[in-house]
């Protein structure tokens, strides 16, 4: 049988997504609250305005989505300033990262992206049998200059998650202007920014300024971070309209559920239920920060909603640790950080309760 399967698809480490809550219950035959903290959800749980707006429609479920999500893609360019005619959108990002895979690599073309970098986007240069460079980081940052000494006349692709998943470091704006003006116009740009709402805004980079000038870039957004929405599978893109045109043409009919696109569009606009996330995440990071230093543990200062903490052990057998005590959080074994977690930021409750479990291990251990 493996004779008729792809090379390429063989080598692939399949991704591993955290499991559903109850699934990890019934799994674990836990007791009580379980605290969930691998995958980087909302605490606060769905915008309650795109909770509302699923209600009254929820009649209309015999409808087929609107294949090109017009109004969504509407309210997305209203908020971002730029043509709705630059705009995609995708089952999530992960659907936009492989329609990116099949419409722009051909085999053998280079895709860079740094090590530890979101695993999706290596995935889809493996499924594309693409000749894959994974740059090292620098200071658990970005090599730009690196990748840049690399890059040759057959690169046709670089990736860029900003802020990184699962490291939560940023580029800045320096960074990133200094990056495009060195870099090759016929090279493509990908900047993931799925954790863009909750970096230091001063000093994000402007990356959509670089569709307006038609450059050859991608940038990819998420509803699933910040409005809460991760099981309605919601993401976009901005890239110049030529792209736009080539992932559509690529991309499966009605991927992107009605609900979903209601949800989306109500929960772009809920103030109130962004500024309650930023708020919580904000004083969580400070919380797992002083704790690390109490307990000389060294980590990583996050621009994300999550911290990647180095245990300085095994990570996966502490997360198991962690999850016989029912908290779950991520081992980075599969990004190359065999000692490092990534802990999302939950409520307080859970933030409390994923410390007093870290020095009940470091007691015991």
């Amino acid at each position: 049988m493996k004779k008729l399967i792809r090379d390429s698809i063989l080598r692939i480490q399949q991704y591993e997504p955290g499991m559903p809550a109850e699934v990890l219950k019934g799994e674990l035959s836990l007791k009580g609250e379980l605290s969930k903290l691998a995958s980087n959800e909302n605490p606060l749980g769905p915008s309650p305005l795109a909770i509302e707006a699923i209600k009254k429609s929820l009649a209309e479920g015999n409808l087929y989505p609107d294949n090109s999500s017009i109004q969504l893609r509407e309210r997305i360019a209203q908020s971002l300033g730029i043509p709705d005619q630059n705009l995609g959108v995708g089952n999530g990002t992960t659907e936009l990262i492989f329609l990116i895979g099949v419409v722009f690599l051909n085999p053998g073309e280079t895709f860079f992206m740094s090590e530890s970098s979101f695993i999706m986007a290596k995935i889809v240069a493996q499924i594309m049998d693409c000749n894959l460079i994974e740059v090292p980081l620098k200071d658990y940052r970005h090599d730009l200059d690196a990748i840049l000494k690399k890059v040759s006349n057959d690169t046709k692709l670089v990736y860029l998650d900003n802020p990184m998943n699962p490291i939560g470091t940023m580029l800045s704006q320096q960074d990133v202007s200094r990056f495009m003006e060195r870099i090759p116009e016929d090279v493509i740009v990908v900047f993931d920014e799925a954790y863009f709402e909750y970096a230091d805004k001063e000093n994000f980079p402007d990356t959509l300024r670089f569709i307006q000038e038609r450059r050859n870039v991608i940038v990819l957004r998420t509803f699933s971070k910040m409005y809460g929405l991760a099981g309605f599978r919601v993401g976009y893109c901005a890239a110049p309209e030529e792209f736009i045109d080539a992932l559509n043409r690529a991309r499966p009919p009605f991927s992107v559920n009605r609900f979903a696109q209601i949800a989306a569009a109500e929960a772009l606009n809920d103030e109130v239920h962004i500024k309650k996330t930023r708020e919580i995440t904000q004083s969580g990071k400070r919380f797992l920060y002083e704790n690390f230093e109490r307990m000389s543990l060294f980590y990583i200062p996050s621009e994300t909603n999550f911290v990647t903490v180095d245990v300085k052990a095994d990570a996966q057998k502490k997360a198991d640790e962690f999850k016989k005590r029912s908290v779950i959080v991520r081992p980075l074994t599969v990004y190359g950080k065999p000692t490092f977690l990534r802990v999302t930021i939950g409520t307080p409750e859970q933030n409390r309760k994923f410390i007093e479990v870290l020095k009940q291990i470091e007691v015991n251990n």
